[in-house]
């Protein structure tokens, strides 16, 4: 068993000292009782198995092993050293009650750390202890246990925290009035005894003190389910040479254990169970046993059966591997090609020397001649394959390889758009090319809001919103109204409002309002107001598409009488609206069925006689293309011969053969009017059939 459970002791004090607040305010005691309320929420949503004893010290019973009727009185071990469960929240909600009697702290020290040494005794998997002393240190205490507590403390590893009041600097002495209390009030003379009393244990033990200002922000966290790393051991090819090594999940996307199938009756002595039935999709819902169904994949309008035996068939199958594929320059891996869900580390395996070297080798030559390994995974045998690349990370302390997954060509979703105006400015996007002023405003904004430099420490700037630091708001929520219903059953939800401090923008940015003053005037946003016939001609359109997925052209011509002049229209709204907009990004079919229908649109309009009607619209369908970023679509329309009409296939026409291939090569300029400023629309295509 691995060694990293943590044993802790908590001791409270709850004299009358921590009793004592001016009126609307949270006394100490009621301070230190949610920082431990934290504390165990901390570890039972994390799962945890590290075990958790309570001291209370000031109590008017005495309940602890070194009491022999002198010494350590008022002190008990009120939770014996376990797991945090609800029964101790509960008892630390509801139980905890102040008193009138004052005990030694450091009596109080001794016993916890008396608890946590024989509690342990025996136990296996605790690599660490803690001893946390909770306390106003407004009562009396004596001085003769010093050399007792930190010799336990240092000989027995364990760690010491304090949290109290706020802890004055050593300049502070100095200036009056800077000693205070968490109420704003000068320190009691025995609170700063009690205070230079305990900076000398820390100091001798180097431990850590905090006030309860800054142990309950940090404490409001809940931390995640801690997992036990685990090892993908494989090897790992490179032609004929194999290195043992080791796989470790680095990043991995978090996911909530509650699945929230559980039913709770209110009533415990009724049973709560789960049936579950099967009916036919018809008039009587005829119930079905499980064992009379197959699964079934939809082909169309078909449902196509497949039961176990096909499914287990269909498989690809692999062995597990881990193999370089080969090697390419790290600049050929753009940030949109990182995918999955989530990194890798990959390392020698562990008490390899061999594999050690030539790892440390690997990962060397990767880093210095700037490339990244390509390589070919499968996590076990008939696991789907995987595409990936190990790109080298070098630190002080160690050195590996960092896994992302690559995509296939069908992860991939191909889009093209317009060059932006600041790389190449055209007349179609020339009104979106931004002014040197708003450049400058833009450029400055975001120096301003940079996160890497937005927090100062040590008169140094440092990064905010450190994704190692920065907890999911969203987790927290959930985890706060959890432990809300469970002590509150019959309250409702309420509000949490440091949930609200996580995602908090720094207050340093406050200093950029003057950047968004002047950005809404260099940036002025209009109110588009829409065509009122857009609607319906949206609507007309998708409904000719559904006919052009479903029915060939002719079929369409035949069945809905149409003529060629007012098909070509129709059609023209169609091509816009498929190529612009958001079908020709959803699937090949649509451009295959829209190349198909230019192809009988052509023949058609040659058999009808009106070549220059294709002709007109061909022109301008080309200049919308080129300009719009479709060339792609334009040059499928080339391969595939389906441009200008010339007078060899049409005495109507008014093209020649060496005009039409002139403008297939782009070297005769098209003879149109002036290109508008708005943008082109299906409009503007059929003006020209008009």
């Amino acid at each position: 068993m691995a060694a990293n459970k943590e044993a802790i002791a908590i001791v409270l004090d709850v004299g009358p000292s921590m009793n004592q607040a001016p009126a609307g305010e949270a006394t100490a005691l009621e301070t230190a009782i949610d920082a431990i309320t934290m504390i165990l929420q901390r570890k039972m949503f994390s799962e945890s198995k590290d075990e958790i004893s309570l001291v209370l010290f000031g109590t008017a019973d005495t309940d602890n092993p070194l009491a022999d009727g002198e010494s350590y009185e008022n002190i008990s071990v009120v939770r014996p050293m376990g797991v945090a469960d609800f029964d101790l929240l509960q008892y630390v909600q509801n139980d905890i009650q102040p008193s009138n009697m004052s005990a030694d702290f450091v009596d109080a020290l001794v016993v916890g750390l008396d608890h946590i040494i024989n509690a342990i005794q025996g136990k296996r998997g605790f690599a660490y202890k803690r001893l946390i002393l909770m306390s106003d240190l407004g009562g009396e205490f004596g001085d003769d246990q010093i050399d007792t507590i930190t010799a336990g403390i240092r000989n027995s590893g364990t760690e010491l925290n304090v949290i109290g009041p706020d802890f004055d600097d050593e300049d502070d002495e100095e200036k009056p009035g800077t000693s205070m209390n968490n109420h704003g009030k000068e320190k009691t003379a025995q609170q700063r005894a009690g205070e230079t009393l305990v900076k000398s244990i820390l100091n001798d033990v180097e431990g850590e003190c905090y006030s309860f200002s800054e142990a309950l922000p940090v404490l409001s966290y809940f931390q995640s389910r801690q997992v036990r790393p685990t090892a993908w051991k494989c090897q790992m090819e490179i032609g004929s040479m194999k290195i043992p090594v080791c796989g470790y999940v680095k990043v991995k996307d978090f996911k909530l254990k509650q699945s929230w199938k559980k039913v709770y009756a209110k009533d415990h002595d009724m049973e709560v169970g789960n049936l579950r039935t099967f009916h036919l999709n018809d008039e009587e819902e005829t119930e079905i046993e499980r064992e009379d169904m197959v699964e079934g994949h939809r082909y169309g309008n078909t449902l196509v059966p497949m039961s176990e035996d096909d499914k287990e068939n269909m498989k690809y199958r692999t062995e597990k591997c881990f193999k370089v594929l080969g090697f390419t320059a790290e600049e050929n891996i753009k940030r949109h090609h990182i995918m999955g869900d989530g990194v890798i580390c990959f390392v020698a395996e562990k008490g390899d020397d061999a594999a050690a070297v030539a790892m440390s080798a690997l990962i060397h030559g990767a880093y210095e001649t700037g490339s990244v390994a390509i390589v070919r995974r499968c996590y076990n045998n008939n696991s789907p394959p995987q595409i990936g690349c190990l790109i080298p990370h070098i630190k002080s302390d160690y050195e590996c390889f960092y896994w992302f997954e690559l995509p296939f060509m069908e992860d991939v979703r191909q889009f093209t758009f317009g060059s932006l105006p600041v790389k190449e400015s055209t007349t179609a996007n020339k009104k979106y090319e931004p002014t040197r002023e708003q450049l400058s405003l833009i450029r400055s904004l975001i120096e301003e809001m940079d996160l890497s430099r937005a927090l100062e420490e040590d008169d140094e700037k440092c990064e905010a919103l450190k994704p190692k630091l920065t907890f999911n708001p969203y987790f927290q929520r959930v985890y706060q109204c959890l432990q809300h219903r469970a002590l509150n059953p019959d309250d409702p939800i309420l509000k949490f409002p440091l949930i609200k401090l996580y995602l908090q923008r720094p207050k340093e940015f406050d200093d950029c309002q003057d950047h968004f003053e002047k950005g809404k005037k260099l940036f002025k946003l209009e109110i588009v107001k829409k065509k009122e016939d857009k609607q319906e001609k949206q609507c007309s359109t998708e409904n000719y598409l559904i006919n052009m997925s479903t029915l060939t052209p002719t079929m369409y011509f035949i069945l809905e009488n149409v003529r060629i002049c007012e098909l070509l229209k129709m059609m023209t709204t169609a091509f816009f609206f498929i190529i612009m907009r958001k079908f020709f990004h959803v699937s090949l079919y649509f451009l295959w069925k829209s190349i198909e229908c230019l192809k009988w649109l052509r023949e058609q309009s040659i058999k009808k006689s009106e070549p220059n009607l294709f002709n007109s619209f061909i022109k301008k369908f080309k200049e919308t293309l080129i300009a719009k970023g479709r060339r792609d679509f334009w040059d499928r329309i080339v391969t595939e011969k389906q441009a200008l009409i010339t007078k060899l296939e049409s005495e109507d026409s008014a093209v020649t053969v060496d005009e039409a291939e002139k403008f297939v090569a782009g070297d005769e300029k098209m003879e149109t009017e002036k290109e508008p400023e708005q943008d082109e629309s299906a409009e503007d295509l059929l003006g020209q059939l008009e």
